[in-house]
């Protein structure tokens, strides 16, 4: 009787999908890239000061959220990050008292692509500007 019921769990849960025979192919996955910049470029920007293009922001964790799922990436030295995620919709926070001023809150990750996603960050100090 035990190995009937067995058999028959087994069965249901194939025929549900839900049991994944070893050796099957990984759940789809595509991967997120990008770099995350800050502004402003120096550790306070002097007032006149021409705008750069932001300066790399190193080891900044990124976390990816789907759910009850998670995933993170750390930036390296020049900013730049990747990850591999599921084929979900993912919202992006950073791990940071910066926020963010230019990316996308979440991002989209279909099966095998590779999805770019950007981000600048401000820090919010800045050198007063002088009374007159």
């Amino acid at each position: 009787m035990r190995n009937v019921l067995l058999g028959t769990l087994v069965l249901v849960m194939c025929a549900c999908g839900v049991y994944r025979f070893p050796g099957n192919t990984p759940a789809s996955t595509g991967t997120v890239t990008g770099t995350v910049v800050a502004l402003p470029c120096f550790p306070v920007e002097s007032a006149g000061a021409p705008q750069c293009g932001g300066r790399p922001v190193a080891g900044l964790e990124i976390d990816f959220t789907h759910g009850d799922a998670s995933a993170k990436a750390v930036t390296d030295s020049t900013g730049h990050y990747s990850v591999t995620l599921a084929s979900e919709t993912w919202l992006v926070h950073v791990a940071t008292r910066m926020r963010i001023i230019s990316g996308p809150a979440q991002v989209n990750v279909a099966q095998g692509s590779t999805v770019s996603a950007n981000y600048v960050v401000d820090s919010g100090i800045r050198v007063p500007v002088p009374q007159q």
